[in-house]
């Protein structure tokens, strides 16, 4: 029977994105497969960690969940600006997965899974330590990483990828020592970062990493403007810029996400029209109430 290792990070605010994200993932995934879902925080109340131990469970008939409480002053000294040094965590990967385990799927919070992620397990890695998609334009990897750093030697080829989905290759990740070549640089130069992580990792890759299908990562750039590729054939949706859980997030792209939020049931029952009522903002909501209800009834299938 294949397991599918799956790593997500968090602090206790992001705990209700989390588990919608995770639970858009176990719905979508293939019943006949275990599925093993690690979560990396720094603490979860004991109120989100039951909830989202209630919405989990009931979305995989095979999911086992493994929590991880971390201290984040591990990362003391590396500055992460307006993110969370939950993004960190993803560098403590060897420690918490055993050499025998040869892929981990790692994935941001604020994302939509319309796909099996199955599939990702028929890949062959081959010698790259991350498989990703390309993240923005083709000038990135310069404009993020290489006016800053010339010393960094990469191709012209070289591309610069999105690191809120990631599938590692956990031998490769090992043997070119990743996650401490990540931290030295994070230590040296997190304070000219705009994407601590995300810059540190094309750092030290510099270009040397597997592209997978764009549908495994359709970003969704700006609220007002999603683009169109991003609901052709979806592998995962990736909201990368605004968030669709908060309210002034009022655009097509909020579909996806809030029918996820609804199916999860982290809010159940008439909680549930409440919290989609803070999404909507209350005076939307008095207006357009019967219209919005209905929408959430069609996105539920009923």
């Amino acid at each position: 029977m294949t397991t599918l290792h799956v790593m997500m990070c968090a602090n206790d605010g992001y705990a209700m994105p989390l588990t919608v994200a995770a639970h858009s993932l176990l719905q979508r995934a293939d019943r006949s497969a275990r599925i093993e879902l690690h979560v990396v925080t720094d603490g979860f109340s004991p109120d989100n960690t039951a909830r989202a131990e209630r919405c989990l469970r009931a979305a995989h008939p095979q999911v086992e969940i493994v929590w991880h409480r971390k201290d984040p002053r591990a990362f003391e000294g590396i500055r992460v600006g307006r993110y969370s040094v939950a993004a960190l965590f993803r560098l403590l990967l060897p420690e918490l997965f055993p050499t025998q385990i040869d892929r981990v799927l790692y994935l941001d919070c604020d994302i939509v899974v319309e796909r099996d992620i199955s599939e990702l397990w028929r890949l062959d890695l081959g010698d790259k330590a991350v498989w990703a998609v390309q993240n923005g334009t083709d000038d990135d990897l310069q404009n993020y990483v290489l006016s800053k750093f010339p010393e960094i030697q990469a191709g012209p080829e070289a591309r610069y990828f999105n690191s809120g989905v990631i599938l590692v290759n956990m031998a490769e990740w090992r043997r070119q020592r990743v996650s401490e070549r990540t931290r030295d640089f994070l230590q040296l130069h997190s304070d000219q970062l705009i994407f601590p992580d995300q810059d540190a990792l094309n750092a030290v890759l510099a270009g040397h990493w597997g592209r997978l299908h764009p549908h495994w990562n359709k970003q969704i750039l700006r609220a007002h403007q999603p683009e169109q590729a991003a609901f052709d054939d979806p592998g995962i949706l990736h909201y990368t810029s605004r968030k669709p859980w908060t309210p002034e997030y009022m655009q097509r792209a909020k579909w996806a996400w809030h029918r996820a939020y609804l199916r999860s049931g982290w809010d159940r029952g008439a909680a549930g029209y409440a919290a989609m009522a803070r999404l909507y903002g209350g005076q939307l909501w008095q207006h357009n109430s019967h219209r919005v209800s209905g929408r959430v009834r069609r996105l539920l299938g009923r």
